[in-house]
This record gives C-alpha cells, sequence and structure tokens, in this order.
C-alpha cells in the first residue's frame, strides 16, 4: 500500500510540474489530483511511524520547482503557478502535521 501512495503522489506530481517546466501552460485539473494524493498520503502517515524517504523527497521538491516554473511565464498565469505552489505546501504541510 506505501508503495501504490508513493506512486500515485510521484506521478500526480509529474502530471503538475513535468508541462510547467516544459511551457506547456497550468493545468488546473493536474493541481487538484496532486492536492488529493498529498491529502491521501497525509491521511495514510498520520497512523503510521515515518514518512517513506521516496515521499519525502517529492515533497520537499515540490514548491522549488513549481516556483521555478513560475519564471517561464508572464503576468497572470505566473501569479497563478505562485499561488499554486503555495496551495501545495500548505497541503504538504497539512498532510505532515
Amino acid at each position: 500500500m506505501e508503495t501504490d501512495l508513493v506512486s500515485r503522489l510521484e506521478e500526480a506530481a509529474h502530471r503538475f510540474v513535468i508541462p510547467l517546466r516544459m511551457n506547456e501552460g497550468f493545468d488546473e485539473q493536474a493541481l487538484l489530483q496532486l492536492q488529493e494524493e498529498i491529502d491521501s498520503c497525509g491521511t495514510a502517515w498520520r497512523k503510521g511511524t515515518h514518512v517513506p524517504k521516496r515521499a519525502a523527497l517529492i515533497l520537499a521538491e515540490l514548491f522549488p520547482s513549481i516556483e521555478a516554473c513560475a519564471w517561464l511565464y508572464e503576468g497572470d498565469v505566473r501569479q497563478r503557478i505562485r499561488e499554486a505552489g503555495v496551495m501545495v505546501s500548505e497541503a504538504v504541510i497539512a498532510a505532515l502535521d
């Protein structure tokens, strides 16, 4: 189960961040899916004794990756990406709290 959670988290992160990095635009649905996966992981990990190392690395890289991608865009899209980075960061904090 732990491996499935981490794999889904990784897939959701890639589905959101890679298109941003490739300058293909902002995908609201991918963002929502990423937040759902973060929440699912947090729910599962509250019952456990640890966060899997692979998941911790993914979560730690999300905000800086999203923030870096924002600079590829201009205007409202850049601002929306930066806001998404903050939202993801807050979801990570809530999941690990």
